[in-house]
């Protein structure tokens, strides 16, 4: 299907991989080794639909101070391998990998494994998917503010934008959050300011390119005024 008003760039709240693994009486880590596979659909899927930039919120700084150290310690080796081993089917399918985040909160591990595939993939043109760890807008912002080498009088909403974790991104069309919950868990909060809002109950681990479809269906339906 061709669409008149496809959005170029899809952000996604991948919420309920543990309540998905609940449901089915399993271990929670099971839930985020379903969700991982539904990213890799999320991301093909993205990728035959024409959808330039896609970002995933994986981990948010919240989940790292409140998560058991096992469950986080299951998450970083599970997003290591992932990346790793994915690293030729991204590579033929064109994408390219970005990281946003306090990443050097991160295991040392883990960091230069996001950083060495961020630079095998950095040539590629045609889906840019930037994945969101140890993430939260509010610091975002803050650390974005920091940077700014200005007055306070003098700065504008230019010098905030150059100096978020999404530089050089364009904001999202469309955000999509799974799992039944409205609302943005402090993601992208300030490039989300105009993006069209898309919930479903659907779990993450269930999301798939005939859901991701239906979303698409009901940005294309919408007229945007930005605010006007």
């Amino acid at each position: 299907m061709a669409y008149q008003s496809l959005p170029a760039h899809v952000a996604i709240v991948m919420d309920g991989n543990r309540r998905w693994a609940k449901n089915k009486g399993l271990p929670s880590f099971k839930g985020h080794e379903a969700g991982a596979k539904a990213l890799e659909k999320a991301v093909e899927a993205a990728g035959e639909l024409g959808i330039k930039f896609l970002t995933v919120f994986a981990l948010s700084t919240e989940n790292l101070r409140k998560r058991s150290k096992t469950e986080l310690g299951y998450l970083f080796g599970l997003m290591g391998i992932v990346v790793r081993k994915k690293l030729p089917l991204l590579d033929k399918n064109g994408v390219r990998l970005n990281f946003i985040g306090d990443i050097q909160g991160l295991p040392k591990e883990l960091q230069t494994s996001l950083q060495k595939s961020k630079e095998r993939l950095a040539s590629n043109t045609k889906l840019t998917l930037t994945i969101a760890i140890n993430y939260g807008g509010k610091a975002e912002i803050v650390s974005a503010v920091q940077k700014i080498k200005k007055e306070p009088s003098e700065v504008a909403e230019s010098d905030i934008e150059e100096n978020l974790y999404t530089s050089g991104l364009p904001d999202p069309d469309l955000i999509i959050r799974t799992g039944g919950r409205k609302r943005f868990s402090n993601f992208l909060i300030w490039q989300g300011a105009y993006s069209e809002l898309y919930f479903t109950e659907v779990l993450w681990p269930e999301f798939d390119k005939e859901e991701l479809k239906v979303a698409i269906d009901s940005f294309a339906q919408r007229a945007r005024n930005f605010g006007q």
